[in-house]
């Protein structure tokens, strides 16, 4: 709350969500940089690359990932991917909240396109978890790599997959 005290280009922000059903560009990218700031890179804009730089610093000095290292995903701010959903989420119920006084609100499904949330087979409301990959496609087999089967041939030797940040910064044409 203190940060968000002391910038009120972010309080604009806040005050924007809901204006519209869909979320303003402008309003996204302003969170996004909000939310850099709550994770202490107030210089930065994309916590795609916050994730990239507290990963390194997770990692070490060698700055490859292995199926071994020990990482905490969870101190992680969210991706963009994952972000933007929840954004939308938010507008959506803040979009309610600022029509509560009307009689009848026209709105847009919660499904629908650009709303964060998904109607399931079944016909449950799901949110949204990502509109994008969560983790590079270079990191996914990371879940897979813990047990191997033993290597029958002695010729072959286990090797233990690695992973270089360079490999793995996403950028937003990807």
């Amino acid at each position: 709350m203190k940060k968000l005290e002391k910038n009120p280009r972010f309080q604009k922000a806040f005050r924007q969500l809901g204006d519209d059903w869909n979320i303003k560009p402008q309003v996204l990218q302003q969170l996004e940089k909000f939310t850099c700031l709550m994770y202490g890179q107030s210089r930065e804009s994309s916590v795609d690359v916050i994730r990239t730089n507290l990963l390194q610093k997770m990692v070490g000095e060698v700055k490859k990932l292995t199926s071994k290292s020990k990482v905490d995903l969870a101190r992680l701010p969210p991706c963009h991917s994952a972000l933007k959903p929840h954004v939308q989420r938010v507008n959506h119920r803040v979009a309610l909240y600022k029509r509560a006084h009307e009689p009848f609100i026209e709105k847009p499904k919660p499904y629908s396109e650009g709303q964060g949330w998904t109607l399931t087979d079944e016909g449950l409301l799901e949110p949204v978890w990502s509109c994008g990959p969560v983790l590079p496609a270079s990191l996914v087999d990371l879940r897979d790599c813990g047990d191997h089967e033993e290597v029958d041939s002695e010729d072959e030797e286990e090797e233990e997959d690695e992973f270089y940040f360079d490999d793995f910064i996403v950028s937003e044409d990807d």
